[in-house]
This record gives structure tokens, sequence and C-alpha cells, in this order.
């Protein structure tokens, strides 16, 4: 009986242990069981005048609040400010050093981020893809 209940002491301190150790690395954690499906990094793609021009998003979601870093070539590099995910919908707006701010409206369907942008005194489209962990060796 004695053995039993080292043995089950035992399962109960690795429970706990392991609990502890994903609860303090919130980066290795699985954000869809969660509810959070944008957190992570995404590659995108404005659509303006018939051209894509590529970007990176970087999203933090905690509650509402969606913040992060946007990338793009045209841009340079920036942050997201006034970033909210509420009722599956998603408002944010980019802001650059050299690049006039540009505001961001889109929803997720089948896995993919999408929707319009404003910026320069015009209106497009731009989607994106979250990028999928590679294995390293």
């Amino acid at each position: 009986m004695r053995l039993g209940s080292l043995v089950g002491l035992f399962l109960v301190t690795a429970f706990a242990v392991a609990s502890s150790v994903n609860a303090a690395m919130p980066g290795q954690h699985n954000n869809a069981a969660s509810g959070d499906l944008i957190s992570g990094e995404w590659d995108a793609t404005f659509y303006a005048a018939g051209q894509g021009t590529p970007f990176t998003l970087e999203l933090k979601l905690r509650g509402e609040t969606v913040t992060g870093k946007v990338h793009s070539a045209h841009t340079g590099p920036g942050t997201i400010s006034k970033g909210s995910w509420a009722n599956d919908k998603l408002t944010m707006t980019f802001d650059f050093a050299s690049h006039e701010s540009i505001a961001v409206t889109g929803g997720l369907k089948d896995g993919k981020l999408s929707g319009e942008f404003r910026t320069e005194g015009f209106v497009a489209k731009w989607e994106a893809k979250k990028k999928t962990a590679t294995a390293t060796k």
C-alpha cells in the first residue's frame, strides 16, 4: 500500500512540474487549444493596383488586445497599435517611421486572415497565412 502512495505522489508531482514548465514557457503552448488562433508569425500580402506586396506579421493576443510587429520591403519595420480581436473581427493599425500608417480590418476563415487595408487615400485587400514551425536538426 505504501508503494502505491509513493507512486501516486510521484505522478502528482510530475504533473505539477510539467504544468508549471508549460506555464513558464508561453511561446511553447498550443495557442489554438487556448482559443487564440491569431498569435504567431504570419506571411502576408497587400494587394493593390493589380500587384501583391509581401509583408510579415508577428501578432500577440492578450484578451481582446492585439499587439505586435509588421514589416515589408515597401514600408520597413513597424509596430501594431489600436489592435483588437473581438467577435471574430480583427482591427489594427500599422505604424511606421517612414510610411503613412495603415488601417487594417479583417477576420479569420479557413486558417487564413484576410480583409481590407486603408492607406494613402485608397482601400485594398490583404491576406495572411500562418507560418508553420519547421523542425530543426
